[in-house]
């Protein structure tokens, strides 16, 4: 963007953090609210989205719908006062359907009885994730964080929100405990999926795209989300491995998935290290982004290694 657009882009931001709430508010007026607002949010690697909160009374889970999807492409549109009542009233919609079907359960948020079933993992980059981490509670595992986080449904949608040093002193027990208690639930929720490539492509097509001969492996959950903290698995390296016949190198080719690539099919590191980045700089949103960093298998150690 130029000066002009990153302006431009600021004045509709903080028109629609102005205007959005009360806007919002109005159209939920049969609905006990405590209070609507607006608030940047951060995600992954660092890219900050606008959230607007609807908080009702007497519950503690407060939706949160975030304002970027909602805004036409074409800045000139928002001269037009009716590009703001279409967007609050599309809100204003979605809002009234994540009221409606707020699950029971989740109304206690962060609810030490309900780590056994809530607390979850998610694997970001440290060096992109700085100030997300500042106040996150994380275990270290090369350049990247294996995040704590608390899982919730709202609106009919799995979501999920970090687990802040606050709440972490609050639960009064120690990472490794939570650690541990987070990975089961994650491997409950999200189970290990290895497969070739080609048979990956086949079935999300239905068959429609023809087989190819790929040497790629995909690596990730039967979810086909937040694969990537598959490789934290108990077992998984060397499961891949087993599956492969020989050491191999992981690709991330974003926080979804991993690929994996037998040694003797690398072209070379310096290829797969571009591969990498071109992923990353083209192919990818932002917030997808795992990490530019290129793993090998060492099968005598049992570990990843950064090349």
């Amino acid at each position: 963007m130029n000066v002009d657009e990153l302006q431009r882009h600021k004045d509709i931001r903080n028109d629609a953090k102005n205007r959005l709430p009360d806007m919002i508010r109005e159209r939920l007026g049969d609905y006990q609210l405590e209070s609507v607002y607006a608030h940047d949010v951060m995600k992954n690697n660092s890219q900050v989205l606008l959230g607007v909160t609807v908080v009702p009374k007497e519950q503690d889970m407060a939706p949160c719908i975030y304002v970027e999807p909602y805004l036409p492409p074409d800045p000139a549109r928002f001269s037009d006062e009716r590009i703001w009542d279409g967007i609050a009233e599309r809100m204003a919609r979605d809002f009234r359907y994540a009221l409606e079907v707020i699950e029971p359960d989740q109304v206690e948020l962060f609810d030490e009885n309900g780590l056994e079933e809530k607390l979850i993992l998610e694997l970001i980059s440290r060096d992109r994730n700085r100030e997300l981490l500042e106040n996150g509670v994380y275990k270290e595992y090369l350049d990247l964080a294996a995040v704590l986080r608390w899982e919730m449904i709202c609106g009919g949608r799995i979501g999920s929100v970090s687990v802040s040093k606050p709440v972490f002193r609050k639960w009064g027990r120690s990472l490794d405990e939570l650690y541990q208690i987070a990975l089961r639930n994650t491997m409950r929720k999200y189970p290990l999926r290895i497969e070739p490539l080609r048979d990956v492509i086949e079935d999300l097509s239905q068959g429609l795209l023809p087989s190819t001969d790929s040497p790629f492996f995909y690596v990730g959950t039967e979810r086909g989300i937040q694969g990537s903290i598959a490789i934290l698995y108990p077992g998984a390296l060397r499961e891949i491995y087993r599956r492969i016949g020989e050491e191999y190198y992981i690709i991330p080719s974003s926080i979804n998935e991993l690929l994996a690539l037998p040694a003797q099919d690398v072209a070379g590191l310096e290829y797969l290290k571009d591969l990498i980045s071109e992923i990353n700089s083209n192919m990818l949103e932002r917030t997808e982004v795992l990490t530019d960093a290129l793993y090998v298998y060492r099968p005598d150690l049992d570990e990843l290694e950064i090349v």
